[in-house]
């Protein structure tokens, strides 16, 4: 199938893909707020906003930072935490996990939008 027209049909996320071809199934470990700020502080991570309905989001590497500090640090839950939709800014949340794949070239963040 075309990368270009598949999107997201369940939660979590049991495969990742780009258009240009990459794939990779190697979901790694659930992060918290200061996994990710450690992974920021040794350098760019690659962002991926995931939404049922949709197909993954990039976030350009070089807007890292920037998504990051408007956007997903305010919206990102705690693995495991219990949360309500009504005490999240927004209305919505993101859980977070690391993945990995050949030729990824930053570490990348999946980033589960709950809403």
């Amino acid at each position: 199938m075309d990368a270009a027209l598949r999107i997201v049909t369940r939660l979590p996320l049991q495969e990742l893909w780009r258009e240009d071809g990459f794939t990779t199934q190697e979901r790694g470990r659930s992060l918290a707020l200061e996994d990710v700020r450690g992974l920021l502080r040794l350098g760019r991570v690659q962002f991926v906003v995931v939404d049922l309905g949709y197909s993954p989001r990039w976030i350009p590497i070089q807007e890292c930072y920037e998504f990051w500090k408007n956007d997903a640090q305010t919206h990102l839950a705690s693995p495991n935490a219990e949360l309500c939709l009504e005490d999240c800014p927004d209305g919505y949340f993101f859980i977070a996990s690391e993945w990995s794949g050949r030729d990824a070239g930053a570490p990348i963040v999946v980033l589960e939008k709950c809403h």
